[in-house]
């Protein structure tokens, strides 16, 4: 592996900046004190070794890549002696160590974990009584990351420089209000900025009125993709001291976004999304079922309904075969019906096994005026595994696979998100946190 320069500038910076800190809290034999202004300082480590094999049975060679993730934090929780004032700031580095894989190399098959060193989060938040200012760079995972997330299993996540309110003074009642001004994706060609007029907006709020209802409500509206407007309800309920059942459903619509930044005329959407899930929990077993319906585009629009901003690998199979296809365009919109056997145990961790049915919303969709058919609606099979163990405190080990079955279905024209080839993957990973 090369190391690069700006790596070794970045992480001699950061150390540089922080190092009366971290010397105050372990070397205070030298008598080394932190400025003054800032007190309550606690340094976060992260270190995230990772194998991932990769055949997308194509001409491509299969992909090997052995990444490694190395992030130091730094949280400040009393500036200037003000209580509520707080700062974070956090460096990660991810360097390959087997780079037999794109885009390090032409001619393999793709793993999105190139070699990529930046500041992740930097931001400062203030707290008066239940409200909390926040400006900077920061992760942003709003419920369960299904349209914005941080995508954290990436060796480097996805975060937002916003300017945001938290309040939750109502009891039972939480709220965010917050502009994004640039997004900083797992790559850096997913990277974007905005003008502060021009920002996306995002407006959240959960009203938890007893453990078995909890409703939210949100309107997320992107610059230059969409506006998104959905509702969602969840809760548990027990049905003995011992097992538990869970429930989510939600429903959201998408509309042409507020405003056409850069672009002569808006992009036109009009779509909607709906999801449904249960979940029963008992000693140690768990079952989920769910299905998601994504509807397509028709004739005049930009694309159906997509998620651009979510943690995508966590849904539609760990295989990512449709993460571009669910980010970009969804011309033919998408069914998963899905179903998790799992168990989990203290002391020997979580195994699960998950299948997946994917199929088209329809078989005809259309980018502007350009008319797509599908060969056939079935989109195809998908069977992920896991299993995840803490080995000790500090010390996580992972192993998961992915199977998908794409079918052999054809696009006509050709579509370069929804490629439905056969994909098998594989991760095992290594995660030790200070």
């Amino acid at each position: 592996m090369k190391v690069k320069t700006k790596k070794v500038l970045l992480a001699a910076s950061l150390l540089t900046l922080f190092s009366p800190v971290v010397m105050k809290h372990q070397a205070s034999a030298l008598d080394i004190q932190a400025p003054t202004f800032i007190d309550d300082v606690k340094v976060k480590l992260l270190f995230r070794p990772r194998y991932e094999y990769v055949d997308d049975h194509s001409p491509n060679k299969n992909a090997n890549a052995l990444t490694i993730r190395t992030s130091i934090g730094v949280q400040i929780n009393k500036i200037f002696q003000v209580n509520g004032l707080k700062a974070y700031i956090e460096a990660t580095d991810v360097g390959a160590l087997v780079d037999d894989y794109s885009p390090q190399k032409s001619g393999y098959a793709e793993v999105n974990d190139p070699d990529i060193a930046r500041i992740t989060e930097a931001y400062l938040s203030y707290t008066l009584n239940k409200t909390t200012f926040i400006a900077g760079r920061t992760r942003v995972n709003l419920d369960d990351e299904r349209f914005i997330g941080s995508v954290d299993w990436r060796q480097m996540p996805q975060t937002f420089g916003i300017i945001g309110i938290k309040d939750n003074t109502i009891k039972n009642l939480d709220i965010l209000i917050a502009g994004i001004y640039e997004r900083k994706g797992v790559t850096d060609t997913l990277n974007a900025h905005w003008r502060l007029d021009k920002m996306p907006i995002v407006l959240h709020g959960t009203y938890t009125f007893m453990p078995q209802l909890k409703i939210t409500a949100y309107g997320y509206l992107i610059t230059n993709i969409s506006n998104t407007y959905g509702i969602n309800a969840r809760g548990d309920i027990g049905l003995t001291k011992d097992v538990k059942f869970s429930y989510l459903g939600e429903y959201a619509i998408q509309k042409d976004p507020y405003t056409k930044y850069n672009l002569t005329t808006k992009p036109k959407v009009d779509a909607d999304f709906y999801r449904v899930e249960a979940k029963l929990s008992g000693y140690g077993f768990f079952v989920i079922a769910g299905y998601e319906r994504f509807q397509g585009a028709d004739k005049g629009e930009k694309k159906g309904f997509t998620t651009p901003l979510a943690t995508l690998h966590k849904w539609e199979g760990w295989a990512d075969n449709f993460l571009d296809y669910i980010a970009k365009k969804d011309t033919f919109g998408l069914k998963d019906a899905y179903f998790t056997l799992g168990y989990t145990h203290k002391d020997y961790g979580t195994a699960t096994i998950t299948y997946h049915k994917f199929d088209a919303d329809k078989s005809t969709g259309y980018v502007g005026n350009t008319l797509y058919t599908t060969s056939s609606k079935n989109f195809g099979s998908e069977v992920d595994v896991l299993y995840t163990v803490d080995l000790t405190k500090r010390l996580n080990f992972l192993a998961k696979a992915a199977f998908y079955d794409g079918k052999n279905i054809t696009v006509s024209p050709h579509l370069d998100e929804l490629t439905n080839k056969d994909l098998t993957k594989y991760w095992i990973q290594l995660t030790y946190r200070y």
